[in-house]
């Protein structure tokens, strides 16, 4: 996310931060017009993984020139809507080339920009796109050997982007795992999902601004701004810092003004909180809440 020449401009990965946590694009939102300055993460093993990601591209761009495709490769456009517009036809001509693979294309609609690993060409003489008798279908990269739903939602938002250029929507979705495997996926099958989630992320943030908490979520484990939401919830003593307690279980205290640490430690066994059950409230008020309160350098054993 960032501003471009007063505008606004999103990316498919925003919108899977979206899909993960609201308080992240509320955090990105600020960043992006300026108000608060965006958080970094030194992070060795993300760097690792960063640099095995593009090793993993290389070597399948490698393969496909071994089989004898027709590949084209363009290098990451500056942040500018003068080089995205120039970075989409240069897409665009490849596509009118009809070559088999092209490595990094660029979208961009004014509004959302996007960098696709690979499209693939895809010959069907029965019916014809804008191009001819072919079109293009999206495949990305991913060192991983399981498919994860924000490759699938990353290809979604790519595939609109290509059915405007194309004049047809791609059939197919791929995903090139680490085990040296291709998952191909209907773009049917995800699409609603997609155009769903994507009118609620730009109603979020082209809309008026709404308050969100930096609840613990898995995607923490690789956001930038993890440090920050972590010393909120502790200037804050959140529920969420309670070994094992739930989102749900956190909602159903805040209902009844219960909203730290500190006020669930006094809660009596048998204190008849709905929804929650008395053994929870047994387990959770021990010594331990005391603890949490002296030892906030223990973050991580109790962060869930």
């Amino acid at each position: 996310m960032q501003v471009l020449e007063g505008d606004l401009v999103l990316s498919p990965s925003d919108l899977t931060g979206f899909a993960a946590c609201e308080h992240l694009t509320q955090l990105e939102l600020q960043a992006a017009r300026g108000e608060i300055e965006r958080a970094t993460r030194d992070d060795p093993l993300l760097d690792v993984l960063s640099r095995r990601g593009g090793e993993h591209e290389a070597a399948l761009l490698d393969r496909y020139r071994a089989e004898g495709r027709s590949t084209i490769e363009f290098e990451m456009p500056a942040s500018t809507r003068a080089a995205l517009e120039a970075a989409q036809q240069d897409t665009l001509d490849a596509m009118h080339e009809s070559v088999d693979v092209i490595y990094q294309a660029t979208f961009f609609d004014g509004r959302w920009r996007g960098h696709a690993d690979f499209l693939f060409r895809v010959d069907h003489p029965e019916r014809e796109s804008a191009l001819g008798p072919y079109s293009y279908e999206v495949a990305d990269a991913k060192l991983a050997r399981r498919v994860k739903s924000a490759a699938l939602l990353q290809m979604c938002a790519y595939s609109e982007q290509l059915t405007r250029l194309q004049g047809c929507e791609p059939e197919h979705v791929h995903v090139l795992t680490g085990d040296g495997e291709q998952h191909t996926f209907k773009v049917t099958d995800y699409s609603a999902y997609y155009r769903t989630l994507k009118a609620r992320y730009e109603t979020l943030v082209l809309g008026a601004r709404t308050d969100t908490y930096p609840d613990p979520v898995d995607h923490c484990s690789i956001c930038r701004w993890a440090d920050e939401c972590k010393e909120r919830r502790r200037a804050d003593d959140h529920l969420s810092l309670v070994a094992g307690i739930r989102r749900d279980q956190t909602r159903k205290l805040t209902a009844v003004n219960i909203t730290t640490t500190s006020e669930l430690a006094d809660v009596a066994p048998g204190g008849n909180v709905a929804g929650i059950a008395d053994a929870l409230i047994r387990f959770i008020n021990l010594p331990y809440l005391a603890a949490a309160a002296v030892l906030p350098q223990s973050g991580p054993a109790i962060e869930r």
